[in-house]
């Protein structure tokens, strides 16, 4: 083995089709691995490794989180071929990779959205009487590449509380191409407005969320700050698009192009928008008013449900007669839909204030806890580890449960470590409500938190607070 601290870190692919992101500190080895995805990596596996670094052999624990569809544990041992390659030795719990081989190409998944705008088509006609063909560039105009809002499902008009711009069709479940969305509105149907494909939801925003918790939202924005909070106080809409391909030569090359951004047509799950972590499903129902029968998204949400959504902060200046600077999150890249309880497993998908992610797996018999953390989709990318134990505590009813839950109280302690993923150092802690930066010994205190209009666990350290989303 190399006496050199750091000759392990930095970014390495397996022969298991997944992405190896590692940070040695001194004699210890940490990394977080995901199964590959264009733009959502980690779908289909999703794990933590801490390791001790010796000079025959690296031997630690993995754990799966519960990011990815899998749910397995166990003790992995490997060995350097190298300065390059890490070769598998032994392991526990299934572990499917066997070769591990350095890479100096980062391969993360980042959004810079003006310029992915500019290079993608949504075939979109602008409302009125204009009938050729504009792109996402003309209509919307970029605030900020990635936001997350807390906030609540709103009415607007008559529509649904989930709708689908998309023709009513007699084989709902049927397997959408980019030809068909290119096509949709050539030759446009007589006497029928013109179809985007957007799935749309409009949502309340959380205010004091993001005057307390955010303050870095308006970040390069601030000569506009008080005009964007003041649309943020009546609800605004979240839009979903279809495809987000790159518009170079048509649809049959679009195809076959990678995406630019998630699309809720899209066929491979890791390209997919993401509701409570897994790729969306959209069922069109033939008639208008139809409930299909099948689980889909636009029966998923009601008025009033608890949502935080994550995507492009936009004015979208391409809706006639309207208002020309109207503020959305399009595309939307996920939305959670906040159902977490008071149980005394803690796993499951937890917030941070600022849009970070942390996938956590709590064992109870053994008292164990594992998360990995990561950023939204957006120009940057940072992740981070954790390892630890839970401490029981006495536990508490929660406020408005009538004694039917209880809410663990104690602590949950042990290592955070910060990867990078490629893009440079990750964020500093402080005073952007993130501490996805952070490595070293910490210490959360669980109790409670209200997120948009609901009560559900957090863990706390100081003034740094994680919050349930969802239980898994």
């Amino acid at each position: 083995m190399s006496a050199n601290p750091a000759s392990l870190t930095g970014t390495w692919i397996a022969n298991d089709g997944g992405m190896y992101f590692l940070r040695q500190i001194g004699g210890t080895l940490w990394w977080l691995g995901l199964s590959g995805g264009l733009l959502h990596p980690g779908l289909q596996f999703c794990n933590v490794f801490h390791a001790s670094v010796t000079g025959s052999a690296i031997t630690g624990e993995w754990s799966d989180v519960p990011r990815g569809a899998t749910s397995c544990r166990g003790t992995l041992t490997l060995r350097c071929a190298g300065e390059e390659q890490l070769l598998r030795v032994a392991e526990s719990g299934g572990y499917g990779a066997s070769i591990w081989r350095r890479t100096s190409t980062s391969q993360w998944p980042a959004i810079a959205v003006y310029d992915a705008l500019t290079e993608a088509r949504t075939n979109v006609v602008k409302n009125g009487q204009v009938t050729e063909k504009t792109t996402l560039a003309d209509n919307l105009w970029p605030l900020r590449d990635s936001v997350s809002v807390f906030a609540a499902i709103a009415r607007s008009d008559a529509k649904p509380a989930v709708d689908v711009s998309y023709p009513r069709s007699a084989d709902p479940v049927r397997h959408f191409t980019y030809r068909d969305f290119s096509c949709l509105n050539e030759p446009p149907a007589a006497g029928a407005g013109e179809q985007h494909g957007d799935v749309s939801f409009w949502f309340q925003a959380d205010v004091a969320q993001i005057d307390d918790a955010q303050p870095d939202f308006y970040a390069g924005v601030e000569y506009q700050e008080g005009y964007i909070r003041g649309k943020l106080t009546v609800p605004i809409e979240g839009e979903i698009i279809m495809f987000g391909r790159p518009a170079d030569s048509g649809a049959d090359h679009a195809e076959a192009s990678p995406p630019l951004f998630p699309g809720w047509a899209e066929h491979a799950g890791g390209s997919a928008v993401l509701f409570n972590g897994r790729p969306i499903r959209i069922i069109v129902p033939a008639a208008a008013g139809d409930v299909p029968a099948e689980p889909s998204f636009l029966t998923e949400l009601s008025f009033g449900d608890p949502v935080r959504v994550t995507g492009a902060l936009v004015f979208d200046a391409g809706h006639w007669g309207g208002d020309p600077d109207k503020l959305e999150i399009h595309p939307v890249y996920s939305v959670d839909k906040i159902t977490a309880t008071f149980s005394a497993n803690l796993s499951g998908a937890w917030a941070d204030d600022v849009g970070n992610t942390y996938y956590l797996r709590h064992d109870p018999a053994e008292n164990s806890v594992w998360y990995a953390g990561l950023s939204p989709l957006g120009r940057g990318a940072y992740g981070q580890v954790f390892r630890g134990t839970v401490t029981p505590g006495q536990a508490a009813e929660p406020a408005g449960t009538g004694g039917s839950a209880a809410s663990q109280r104690g602590a949950v302690t042990g290592e955070v470590v910060a990867i990078e993923f490629g893009y440079g150092a990750a964020p500093v802690s402080g005073a952007t409500g993130s501490r996805i930066g952070d490595t070293g010994a910490v210490t959360f205190g669980l109790g409670r938190a209200e997120v948009a209009g609901r009560e559900v666990p957090m863990l706390a350290a100081g003034e740094f607070r994680l919050m349930k989303l969802y239980d898994a």
